[in-house]
């Protein structure tokens, strides 16, 4: 998971403070919690599109679904909303807690 630095954790941080097994999350809500830039942004939704096509052996997270979310008007970029979902039989987490919420930049 070397390719998506920092990326687990903060999505299990995420979810560990959303205090559910499963949510819809859109990448622009991870990046707002977490002040990310938008180039983060984009790793953040590499990692959900890569946890879609298959899980990482252990991390306790996998992405059931990818649903295109419409804009107000046709000009708006393309949104995506991915629902996250604890793996069954994962009740411990296996990644180091974030201490920091700030990814460096």
């Amino acid at each position: 998971m070397r390719k998506y630095d920092g990326i687990p954790e903060l999505m299990e941080q995420f979810m560990r403070e959303e205090a559910t097994d499963e949510l819809w999350v859109t990448v622009q809500e991870v990046r707002n919690r977490f002040g990310l830039t938008r180039y983060q942004g984009n790793t953040v939704s590499g990692f959900l599109r890569r946890l879609h096509s298959g899980p990482f052996r252990q991390y306790p997270y996998v992405v059931l679904r990818v649903d295109h979310v419409a804009g107000h008007r046709p000009s708006d970029p393309l949104k995506y909303r991915y629902l996250v979902r604890r793996r069954a039989g994962s009740n411990d987490t296996v990644t180091i807690p974030v201490q920091d919420t700030q990814m460096p930049a």
